[in-house]
């Protein structure tokens, strides 16, 4: 999980919108449920590696297929998915199927790389936010198989230590502007002052989207171009350049930390909007962390959160039709997912395996995240999403610091327009 949350964060597509993929689907096996590969004893899948946890739990679904179906299953491992499956697509290597990031999606769709699974998998299976991450024009084309979404974490022993009572923790961020000076100060009075920041806020695109996208707004108009710099979108991210300017919320840049998660575990932050991979590398690797996970708070009277979501594609040109959806069919089915999530301590797409989960009902706080499903919004929006994410990311800081102003905002997001512009329309 912790690679496709990259890959999530950081924005995918690099550099392959550079290759023409399109004539790959020419001369595909056909929709599923064809008979022309029905001796096929070979399949071929491509995935990235994980944590050993994960690896393993791949190896044991692997294992288990190809028992049950009597054939040979070839994992294919990616160091770099985003630049190295566009390749083995144009070169027609690819493998039969394969792991897709919710972002990386709509690329794969346009060009015509990807079978229609609707006759494979029934999209009511799944949760809708999750489904709908790999749906175009009603037809699904990759099948879901795990997924994470945001939560606020919150450090009891820090709050224990500075006096707060963690039941004051605003239910809104707009509340929360108006709470945070005083928090901040019971902070420094306990740890020195700036040692501790209440919250991390990432100046970045993922994590600013429950703001850019308030009120109906897309980022990405219609024809691919950035629109940023919107007036309501800017109004909205106001909200965020105010909470920088409470002097209560950092970056983990600000802080000197890589990410949340680090900035979490040693104790510079009291709260992190984070997702639930960071939740086992609190409990291994902080194992004195006292933490509680909480629902994020509202924007404009709005639940919110993000779900970051891989599925499992197949390719058009697969020789392997039949074998290919029997690969998904199980791997997402009831049974491979319970294997799959109690294994990895992931996230299901599924509710019926939610519900039966061994490895939610050891670790009830995640329940948290879990029912974050039912409102999440997938992180997607079409084809140029990397293009800006990146020029975001290399403007808006200048707007997310204690002192900024309107101006620098306006600035900051009038820049990443022409910056991301520039680029698509070349």
């Amino acid at each position: 999980m912790k690679n496709w949350k990259k890959l999530a964060i950081a924005g995918v597509l690099a550099g392959a919108a550079t290759l023409s993929l399109s004539a790959c689907s020419q001369g595909a096996s056909g929709s599923a449920g064809g008979s022309s590969n029905s001796e096929t004893k070979t399949l071929t899948v491509g995935y990235w590696k994980g944590s050993d946890t994960e690896n393993a739990t791949f190896d044991k679904l692997v294992k288990s297929f190809e028992a049950k179906y009597n054939v040979t299953v070839k994992p294919k491992e990616y160091t770099d998915i985003t630049t190295q499956l566009p390749t083995d697509l144009s070169g027609g290597t690819a493998p039969d199927a394969f792991y897709i990031d919710s972002s990386f999606y709509p690329y794969l769709q346009k060009q015509g790389v990807l079978n229609d699974l609707s006759k494979v998998i029934k999209s009511s299976d799944f949760y809708p936010s999750v489904a709908k991450a790999f749906t175009t024009d009603g037809k699904i084309y990759a099948a879901p198989k795990d997924v994470s979404t945001l939560a606020l974490y919150v450090n009891k022993d820090i709050f224990k230590k500075a006096g707060i009572d963690e039941t004051s923790i605003p239910k809104s961020y707009e509340a929360f502007i108006a709470w945070a000076p005083s928090a901040q100060a019971k902070l420094d009075a306990a740890y020195g002052a700036g040692k501790v920041k209440l919250f991390n806020v990432n100046a970045d695109l993922t994590r600013n989207w429950q703001f850019i996208a308030a009120d109906g707004q897309n980022p990405i108009t219609s024809d691919g171009k950035s629109d940023l710099s919107n007036t309501t979108i800017e109004q909205n991210l106001q909200t965020v350049q105010a909470m920088f300017n409470t002097g209560a919320v950092a970056t983990p840049k600000d802080m000197g930390v890589g990410d949340e998660g680090a900035g979490f575990g040693a104790g510079k932050f009291a709260i992190v909007l984070s997702g639930n991979w960071n939740y086992q590398v609190f409990k291994t690797q902080y194992k004195s962390l006292n933490f509680d996970i909480l629902p994020n708070m509202t924007y404009k009277g709005q639940k919110q959160t993000m779900a970051y979501t891989v599925g499992w594609g197949e390719y058009a040109k697969t020789k392997a039709t039949n074998l290919a959806n029997e690969w998904i069919q199980y791997v997402t089915g009831k049974d491979g997912m319970t294997t799959w999530t109690n294994g990895v301590g992931t996230l299901a797409t599924r509710k019926d395996v939610a519900d039966s989960s061994t490895f939610l009902k050891a670790n009830p706080m995640l329940q948290v995240h879990q029912d974050g499903l039912s409102y999440a919004t997938p992180w997607q929006d079409g084809t140029n999403l990397t293009t800006v994410v990146t020029s975001y990311g290399n403007f808006i800081t200048n707007a997310f610091k204690k002192g900024a102003t309107s101006s620098d905002l306006k600035s900051a997001l009038k820049q990443a327009d022409d910056d991301a512009n520039s680029k698509i329309s070349k």
